[in-house]
């Protein structure tokens, strides 16, 4: 036995009989070959049209990028000065002129692996090249130069929306890198950080995430399947 659907949008004119609305229902059937007729309701489509709509959004996943600083690792003893560095689409700048600084591989500020430090006093501010707000998960310090002792680290946060957000980490005075979680720091224009005059750090791996854009094809899905709920709606059959 063979089975026709034919799916049909309820629309104004009523059927003859009781039809689920779920159910496909048995309208007309011989030895040969059944016939079958699905009511879709409008609002039903209107559903199925919002459960795209969220699926294409949910394609934008976050893209989270750790700033490694690996470019700037170096054989050799001196402290190299910056202007501003620029890594995986993040960029970093100092109020000072040639305020970065990061020690190569056999300088006693060396901490394991290559990390941004600044001089003392100064500020560095974090932000994306392309302007678009982003967020931070985590981050590591190390000591770089500086009296030896404890002593605490603020971190700010400037929110998208207006407002900020700040976080006080406590260093050890170590120089080896400690890894610290951010909380609230989501939704950011920039973030910054200021040197001490005594105590200087140096930062590392520093978990960056921004919102990824839908590819066309996405949204080429996206209004392929609306447009197809558009054009069922119209269509109006004789059942």
């Amino acid at each position: 036995m063979c089975f026709t659907d034919t799916y049909q949008i309820q629309g104004r004119k009523s059927c003859k009989r009781e039809i689920s609305r779920r159910t496909p229902v048995l309208l007309h059937s011989n030895a040969a070959c059944s016939k079958r007729i699905v009511i879709l309701k409008p609002m039903s489509l209107l559903r199925t049209a919002a459960i795209a709509a969220l699926f294409a959004a949910g394609a934008a996943q976050a893209q989270t990028t750790v700033i490694n600083f690996n470019g700037l690792e170096q054989r050799g003893v001196v402290t190299n000065l910056l202007d501003s560095y620029t890594e995986s689409g993040y960029s970093f700048n100092n109020n000072y002129w040639y305020g970065l600084s990061y020690a190569e591989k056999s300088n006693l500020a060396y901490a394991g692996s290559a990390g941004l430090g600044a001089v003392a006093l100064s500020t560095t501010t974090l932000s994306r090249t392309d302007g678009a707000a982003f967020s931070l998960g985590s981050i590591s310090l190390a000591d770089y130069i500086g009296w030896p002792g404890a002593y605490n680290v603020t971190l700010v946060g400037k929110l998208a929306g207006g407002g900020s957000v700040s976080q006080t980490l406590s260093l050890s005075g170590s120089n080896s890198f400690s890894n610290y979680t951010l909380n609230g720091f989501t939704n950011l224009v920039s973030a910054s950080w200021q040197q001490g005059l005594v105590h200087t750090y140096q930062v590392d791996n520093i978990g960056a995430s921004v919102s990824a854009v839908p590819e066309p094809a996405t949204y080429g899905m996206l209004l392929g399947g609306l447009g197809l709920m558009a054009l069922m709606l119209r269509r109006r059959k004789t059942i």
